[in-house]
């Protein structure tokens, strides 16, 4: 679902790309910070690696992404773990573009927004397993959905393309719902903490404490 360089994208889908992802790194920065740092880590690191288990379907490839899993665990803070992701794999293994990593950071990281409201809607932590896999489908079709727009906005050019990549995305739609909701069944059985909404805002900090006077 990366956007790669070159890609005639539209300087305007560009541009509004580059705001949004402005905004919605501002709004969210403040939750990453709140989150647990292993936990922002852990996230981080599968949404990274699992962009290497990439098959080959010309004229694109597809790969996992979790991005519902990323949106499970971390909630808001989800858009900003996304961005760091999205650049390590562009800078480390050279996937997505930097021209383009606004855009990128917009389809898949509001795909793991909507992920994360979806299964934090609400404050019931009854049945994960089902919310996570509702999470991961919907924020995984929604990734998909601005991917494919943002495709069709080159016109002409891409229109096959993009219709051929949303298609073949298909199925990994289906694998990671159903991983998703794997995960989440297990996090509810052995650390049921990992489930639950992240903090809104980081602790404060205690102040520190008074020297004690000489005797």
């Amino acid at each position: 679902m990366h956007v790669s360089d070159g890609t005639p994208i539209p300087a305007l889908v560009l541009l509004g790309s580059g705001g949004a992802a402005v905004l919605l790194t501002w709004a969210t920065l403040p939750r990453l910070a709140a989150a647990s740092p292993a936990r922002v880590a852990a996230a981080t690191s599968v949404f990274f690696v699992a962009s290497q288990l990439a098959f080959p379907v010309p004229p694109t490839s597809v790969h996992l992404s979790f991005l519902g899993l990323a949106g499970v665990l971390l909630g808001r803070a989800a858009f900003p773990a996304v961005l760091v992701g999205l650049v390590l794999q562009r800078a480390l293994l050279g996937h997505g573009g930097w021209t383009t990593l606004p855009l990128n950071a917009c389809t898949m990281g509001l795909g793991a927004l909507v992920a994360g409201l979806v299964f934090h809607a609400g404050g019931a932590r009854e049945r994960p397993a089902w919310r996570a896999a509702a999470a991961a489908a919907l924020g995984t079709a929604t990734a998909l959905g601005l991917y494919g727009a943002a495709l069709l906005s080159a016109g002409d050019a891409l229109r096959d393309v993009a219709w051929v990549c949303v298609v073949a995305h298909a199925p990994v739609l289906v694998v990671e719902t159903l991983l998703t909701a794997q995960a989440a069944a297990y996090l509810a059985r052995v650390q049921p903490s990992l489930l639950a909404a992240p903090p809104t805002a980081a602790p404060p900090t205690p102040p520190p404490a008074a020297a004690e006077a000489p005797p």
